[in-house]
């Protein structure tokens, strides 16, 4: 809605300054190009935000687009961005770490790969939160 404003008041700004939109300068009509074309900023919506943190706790793309009801390419977008910028640093909450090793404690063979399917997560999640329980195990003796 925003943006909208910000258009309309850009156009009324041109046709008052130069009357009929054939008399606009190429700058005028490149600035509202630029203006209309521009994409809204998504990064704060709560469905943003959800992904985010489902990708933070590991959660498998299929999951997110299912849960969140988002396409694939979106969901994969926003981990490549994550990565790229040096934000994707896994998190879990202490039931997760609970989870985890109950299932190192339970399981015949219990590796990365079967625990995170075990828990629907990725393998590197489960990684760094057993490389988290490991230190926080060396450091309690």
């Amino acid at each position: 809605m925003a943006l909208n404003v910000e258009l309309m008041a850009k156009v009324k700004a041109a046709e008052s300054e130069y009357g009929s939109s054939e008399k606009w300068p190429d700058s005028v009509i490149k600035e509202l190009n630029k203006l209309t074309n521009r994409e809204p900023d998504i990064t704060h919506t709560e469905n943003f935000i959800m992904i985010r943190r489902m990708i933070q706790h590991g959660f498998d793309n299929y999951q997110i687009v299912e849960a969140r009801r988002v396409s694939i390419g979106h969901v994969r977008h926003i981990r490549l961005e994550m990565t790229r910028a040096g934000e994707l640093d896994y998190e879990a909450t202490p039931d997760e770490l609970k989870q985890i090793q109950y299932n190192v404690d339970h399981m015949l063979n219990p590796n990365n790969q079967v625990i995170a399917t075990a828990m629907g997560r990725k393998k590197d999640w489960v990684r760094c939160m057993r490389e988290k329980l490991r230190e926080t195990a060396n450091e309690t003796r």
